[in-house]
């Protein structure tokens, strides 16, 4: 895995996740930006749907990368290294080899046949009894074995928000199992923070999409109200969140029993 994708749009002057990376990783990774945005000091590649919408940057990153091994993270997040109890500080930032051992991980596991893989969020509660697991969520980042990604059959654009959780569902149930770090993780930052996704992403659209993400995968997906905590301009809102059967949308694909909607 040689390259690293960092969709921003909105945030010239600040670039939480690229900052944060080892200066090694900073030479394979590149901001995807608006062709109107100038990001002086940062290596960009002008992306002509940029602006347009999160899904639409997603879909062409996925041709563009096609054939090789890459990882897209969002630009406001960090990577930290989750300890266990006894083992001091919950999360702590990674070290340089601690990020190069977290990609000879992501690597190893797509020699082993996974093609998406990720780092948990740390906004769950810490896992403390094992180091990764089959078929979970993915938030904030994402890696993708581009030499077998079915970049063609898959809907990146039928969803404007909640795209990876999507994207997600349909690697899952055409049969291709995913891989979660629990002991690397990421550090996201509030939900509507300016600039990014922010610029479009409206409470309303946030729950239309929820309720369609539902609609397209009803056997694995119920939807609940909660308030909305450290979201920016949404805190103390109710918003649409969803409990996702992760393991059981995989599962359908093995016993060819999913009843597509």
């Amino acid at each position: 895995m040689n390259n690293l994708y960092i969709p921003t749009y909105g945030r010239v002057n600040k670039q939480i996740a690229f900052d944060s990376l080892p200066d090694k990783w900073k030479d394979k990774t590149v901001l995807v930006v608006h062709p109107d945005e100038q990001h002086d000091g940062y290596p960009t590649i002008s992306c002509p749907v940029q602006g347009t919408g999160i899904a639409q940057v997603r879909a062409w990153i996925s041709q563009l990368a096609q054939g090789t091994r890459y990882g897209v993270i969002d630009d406001d997040i960090e990577f930290v290294y989750t300890t266990r109890e006894k083992e001091g500080p919950s999360n702590v930032k990674l070290t340089d080899t601690q990020f190069d051992d977290m990609i000879v991980e992501f690597n190893s596991w797509m020699d082993s046949g996974y093609i998406h893989c990720g780092a948990d969020a740390s906004w769950n509660p810490p896992t403390r009894d094992k180091d990764n697991k089959d078929n979970g969520r993915v938030c904030g980042n994402v890696f993708y074995d581009g030499t077998k990604l079915p970049v063609n059959d898959i809907d990146w654009v039928g969803l404007p928000i909640a795209e990876d959780y999507y994207v997600t569902l349909q690697l899952l149930t055409m049969g291709f199992p995913n891989k979660i770090s629990y002991r690397n993780r990421v550090n996201p930052n509030e939900t509507q923070s300016k600039g990014g996704c922010s610029t479009f992403r409206t409470l309303e659209v946030h729950n239309e999409s929820m309720r369609e993400l539902q609609r397209k995968y009803p056997q694995f997906i119920k939807l609940r109200e909660k308030i909305a905590k450290n979201s920016g301009e949404w805190s103390n809102q109710m918003k649409l969140a969803a409990t996702i059967s992760w393991k059981k949308a995989y599962e359908s694909s093995q016993i060819k029993t999913l009843d597509f909607v």
